[in-house]
């Protein structure tokens, strides 16, 4: 008999990404069972990426949210198609009131989720049949796998993870290596500033033979981004026009170094193992920051500055890419 296991997370991209290393657990516990993913309509693309996922589960939230007088209207017409999915497993991994409701009210199995001490909304823990403790003072991914760990009673390393994702070639003209530089971000807050992204690519001109790439989602990066050509005239200096997401991971899974800010897909290069640095402005390192190794590395915290020489000397310090003028 089938095991059919229901994953909720709806947002975002890079909680996306983290709970995606879960269901190698999952696979591994119940080799047969049959994984759906519930997710916010913006980011099906994202969970798609997914190879071990079957079937996934758009609902537009976002959209539903622009009329708040509707939206319980819209929750319960979507039941309708719900109704008569069972499962064994309903595992709600975000914590919150809203992620908690839907496990409960649009489906039908045990639901499974952290306790009131663990979940960032405490509140959420009243919609579990069955809940757990988890530390919060570790980042995203082994908090999600210490979930899992206990709910399929998994004795494993929490740090040894796997990660597997669908990627499309991204389209280049070029051959030789690259390092991609991820500067787009949700808040501004969160943002490194021009000058210091104008920096560090001179330094990667005068000191490495690479490429060094980057790319754009939205006009206002785009924006960012031309902003950097009228800087940087060298032909190393290479501008991708905008990808789908299979084809930014793919973009990203063949970069010699990663540097971004806090954004999803900077956690996918970390979690796809290729060295990264990642710059935090305003959030905590300790919590939402990548997993740090020998080729990883977070810098930076909340409301501090991280300047362009300590970015240099992390790869440099780190011996992260070869530079063939040091």
């Amino acid at each position: 008999m089938v095991t059919k296991i229901l994953i909720i997370r709806l947002s975002s991209i890079g909680d996306i990404l983290h709970t995606m290393t879960v269901l190698p657990d999952i696979k591994n516990k119940l080799p047969n069972c049959e994984i759906d993913w519930l997710v916010d309509a913006n980011f099906e693309g994202v969970v798609k990426l997914a190879s071990l996922v079957d079937n996934v589960i758009s609902i537009p939230l976002r959209k539903w949210k622009k009329n708040k007088l509707t939206w319980l209207y819209n929750i319960l017409k979507f039941k309708k198609i719900t109704k008569l999915k069972q499962y064994d497993y309903i595992i709600d991994t975000q914590g919150l009131i809203k992620s908690a409701f839907l496990a409960k009210l649009l489906f039908s199995g045990p639901v499974y989720g952290l306790d009131n001490k663990s979940a960032r909304e405490k509140f959420s823990s009243l919609f579990y049949n069955y809940k757990y403790e988890v530390k919060q003072n570790n980042v995203a991914v082994i908090r999600l796998r210490g979930l899992i760990s206990k709910i399929f009673e998994l004795d494993t390393d929490l740090k040894d993870y796997k990660f597997l994702v669908d990627t499309l070639e991204a389209p280049l003209k070029f051959k030789n290596d690259y390092v991609l530089l991820l500067h787009g971000t949700s808040k501004d807050n969160k943002k490194w500033d021009l000058d210091n992204w104008i920096k560090l690519i001179n330094w990667f001109i005068e000191h490495i033979d690479e490429n060094i790439v980057v790319t754009y989602s939205n006009s206002e990066e785009l924006n960012f981004v031309n902003k950097l050509a009228k800087k940087i005239t060298n032909d190393r200096f290479v501008v991708i026009d905008k990808l789908n997401f299979a084809e930014l991971s793919g973009l990203i899974k063949k970069s010699s170094l990663v540097i971004g800010v806090d954004t999803g897909f900077t956690h996918m290069a970390n979690l796809l193992r290729i060295p990264t640095i990642a710059i935090y402005l305003h959030s905590k390192p300790s919590y939402v920051g990548i997993v740090e190794s020998n080729i990883a590395f977070n810098l930076g915290g909340f409301k501090e500055n991280v300047s362009f020489e300590a970015v240099t000397n992390c790869i440099t310090g780190n011996k992260l890419i070869y530079t063939h003028r040091l």
